[in-house]
């Protein structure tokens, strides 16, 4: 069957042998097939079973390890099924950062730090909140966090995003947001990761760390 999916694809397998296979994951080194069609039997069809609640697949008989195989295919469709704008937005010049920021950050709480991360050609790949302070993280945890976050998503650059509470933005968050980012920066050469800028923002107006020769 393997053989089959790699060469033509699942649409060369019946209905209990794609379970079969599915159920491999769950049931080593058993035959799977007489398991499979009395599934089928049970839920009517393949996407019946594909979709049913793990509480209906135990009570089927199925251990939890072989419920989750099965439950796999549903949750993977329905991530493809998601938009997924993050990835195909750039960041190429300022301008873009900007608009970006006008549009998806315009109702962030007050406060906040947020941080995009890029890949290699700009665009981003996530776009999270850092919880700095807030849950009682010092600069050097909120520092190593953002740059094991950057390591985990392979992220080559970032741009830092504070959420000003006022404006001007408080000397204090500026002279703390300029000490966080530059020891990032300090760190992330060893990384290959840039920063490229860190901006505070509220109702459309701006400030640049890159701009004010803070980075």
């Amino acid at each position: 069957m393997r053989a089959r999916v790699l060469t033509s694809g699942a649409a060369s397998l019946a209905d209990y042998e794609i379970v079969e296979m599915l159920l491999f994951i769950g049931v080593p080194r058993r035959d799977t097939k007489p398991l499979a069609k009395a599934l089928l039997n049970r839920f009517g069809s393949l996407g019946a079973l594909l979709s049913a609640a793990p509480e209906a697949l135990r009570d089927a008989g199925l251990s939890e390890r072989a419920a989750e195989a099965l439950a796999l295919p549903a949750a993977v469709a329905e991530c493809l099924s998601r938009p997924d704008p993050l990835t195909r937005t750039p960041m190429g010049d300022w301008d873009a950062v900007l608009l970006y920021c006008d549009t998806r950050l315009a109702d962030a709480p007050s406060g906040q730090l947020r941080v995009l991360f890029l890949d290699s050609i700009n665009h981003i790949i996530a776009d999270e909140a850092v919880d700095d302070g807030v849950t009682g993280d010092t600069p050097e945890l909120t520092q190593r966090h953002i740059l094991m976050r950057a390591l985990d998503l392979h992220a080559s650059a970032l741009v830092g995003i504070r959420i000003a509470p006022s404006w001007p933005p408080p000397v204090a968050m500026i002279e703390g947001d300029a000490v966080l980012m530059q020891a990032i920066s300090y760190h992330a050469q060893n990384l290959s990761l840039t920063i490229q800028d860190h901006v505070f923002l509220r109702r459309g107006r701006w400030l640049s760390l890159r701009q004010q020769r803070r980075l």
